[in-house]
């Protein structure tokens, strides 16, 4: 079946109480009903006159002496209470328990004869007609009972209903049937022309009336709070909503936590009352003890739980800060012997100055020098692509092997091939290494060079031309069988830098990159200074105020010093 809009309901689609009763509400409304024609109204229905005593002689009114007439109710109770009684009795009797599917319907009544109750008392607290706020609070979910009536395929929703706080069943309502109770209940009560302050409530008695005066805006208000009052018994979660409900009792009436308990606590047996005078059968209704103590219950697991989460989440963070230290150990191990591969103050050599500045605890870049036998220096420069402890690990390897392997094979080209081998051999795949490699003869300043993917080799003359050298093979790893040619020329007169794209692309202080021209213009500012100052001074140049570099940053200086 479709689910049904709100606009297609029909008149005759809803339910309609008892003739005789809907004729005695509308009777008690015109002012120029007289006693004797209202008793004869009632005394046309012999059901409706037995109910109405019946109703008048209950414990729920209390009165002293029986009332053994139409006329003495009507006497005693007044044409407002009338009207209200029979109404209450006729909505009664417009959907009966059997004409829906789900049978926990009677929670429904059990919920409605407490928000009546409760509207009962709030309404002796503050100076407000009792009867008119019972009558109001037990017919404004109504509404919601007609829609199960008009769509009794959606009577298995009714526990999460029944369980939902008053603003969250709306919600669910308007998902559910494409409609609320209060629409329909405003549209009900516009059917059976109902008295126009009992349709107001009804329909209007989930807006918030903080901006309204006046009696209508009263009642109003007394329905909301019994609305929350009655789902401190109903809902699941008990203690949000007893704070929700003492929140509007001081809000609209200005009642304190103490009463609000006292007036939730005496209800239960209102209800009782109210159910044994209405006629519903009910179980025992639950005491505000109970709800209490369920409430407190709740929270107590509630804390507990939480106490158990930040146990382990304390736990946890303390494994982490083990866990933590534990790695900067690791890595401030690695770091030391990464500088133990560089050149260090021992292995000092005249003409050649480098600095490595990691960017994080271990560098993919590396430079080394070491003289050969003959007087010659050895030289390289290498950057591995990627970053972290992979990159740190191929860093290491590769620098052992050109320490090694350069005692032996003196000619650059030659071992770069053979670095090249073991490298494409057993390196991870997708990782390189770009490297330069040279030999320098202070004696004569002749420099053999192979560069395998790097960046240029910048040779700067005390005039300030500047030579480049750039690659000319591809860098190592990549292709097993590769070749390294060498260039041959004279550094007399002139510097050599060697460089890793870590510098060109540092940022500088305006926050651009540094790039090829501003290493350059670096350089050139820089010429006067020593050459280990001068060092010193281009990678400061480019160092973060933070220390938080994005790359290493390493520069290697041969001079001529002959």
């Amino acid at each position: 079946m479709p689910q049904r809009t709100l606009a297609a309901i029909k008149p005759t689609d809803l339910p309609v109480p008892p003739g005789a009763a809907i004729q005695v509400v509308r009777a008690c409304s015109r002012p120029e009903i007289t006693h004797k024609q209202l008793a004869e109204l009632i005394h046309h229905d012999p059901v409706l006159t037995a109910e109405v005593l019946r109703i008048a002689n209950s414990a729920y009114f209390g009165f002293r002496k029986e009332v053994a007439s139409i006329s003495h109710a009507i006497g005693i109770l007044g044409y407002r209470a009338l009207r209200n009684l029979v109404l209450c009795t006729a909505i009664r009797d417009a959907v009966r328990l059997d004409a829906v599917s789900d049978p926990d319907m009677e929670k429904f009544w059990e919920d409605a004869l407490r928000r009546g109750v409760c509207a009962r008392s709030l309404a002796q607290r503050v100076g407000l007609d009792a009867e008119e706020c019972f009558t109001i609070a037990l017919l404004q979910d109504f509404g919601l009972l007609v829609m199960f009536y008009l769509q009794p395929q959606r009577c298995g929703h009714w526990p999460v209903l029944a369980v939902a706080d008053p603003d969250e069943r709306l919600g669910l309502e308007a998902e559910l049937f494409g409609m609320t109770h209060t629409q329909v209940g405003r549209q009900l009560a516009g059917t059976w022309d109902l008295p126009g302050e009992l349709g107001e409530a009804i329909g209007a008695h989930h807006e918030d009336p903080r901006d309204s005066d006046g009696p209508q805006a009263a009642l109003n208000r007394v329905a909301r709070c019994a609305d929350w009052m009655a789902a401190v018994f109903s809902a699941a979660e008990k203690r949000t909503v007893l704070e929700r409900c003492k929140a509007l009792l001081s809000e609209h009436f200005g009642i304190d936590p103490q009463c609000s308990h006292r007036l939730l606590d005496s209800s239960t047996e209102g209800v009782e009352a109210a159910a044994a005078a209405l006629g519903f059968r009910l179980g025992e209704p639950p005491c505000f003890d109970e709800v209490m103590r369920e409430a407190n219950t709740r929270l107590a697991e509630e804390n507990l739980s939480y106490q158990e989460l930040t146990w382990r989440l304390q736990q946890t963070l303390e494994e982490r800060d083990r866990y933590a230290t534990e790695l900067r150990k690791e890595l401030e191990l690695a770091r030391e012997v990464q500088r133990s591969l560089l050149p260090g103050a021992s292995d000092r050599v005249p003409g050649v100055y480098g600095v490595n500045v990691p960017a994080k605890e271990v560098s993919g870049d590396f430079f080394d020098y070491f003289p050969l036998r003959d007087g010659r220096i050895y030289f390289c420069l290498a950057d591995v692509s990627g970053k972290g402890m992979n990159a740190a690990l191929l860093m290491a390897k590769t620098s052992s092997l050109f320490h090694c392997l350069g005692k032996a094979i003196h000619d650059p080209g030659r071992l770069l091939a053979t670095l090249n081998q073991e490298i494409a051999e057993t390196t991870v795949r997708g990782m390189f290494v770009t490297l330069v490699a040279g030999i320098y003869d202070p004696a004569s300043g002749r420099v053999r060079l192979a560069n395998a993917g790097h960046l240029p080799v910048l040779q700067v003359q005390s005039s300030g031309e500047v030579r480049e050298y750039p690659s000319n093979a591809v860098p190592l790893g990549i292709l097993p069988d590769g070749e390294f040619p060498c260039t041959e020329f004279q550094l007399v007169g002139a510097s050599l830098y060697l460089f890793t794209d870590g510098l060109i692309e540092a940022r500088t202080g305006r926050g651009a990159r540094l790039e090829m021209t501003g290493l350059l213009e670096l350089i050139t500012r820089h010429a006067h200074l020593p050459a280990g100052e001068r060092v010193r001074c281009l990678v400061e140049a480019v160092s973060p105020g933070d220390g938080m570099a994005d790359d290493d940053r390493t520069l290697l200086l041969i001079e001529h010093t002959g």
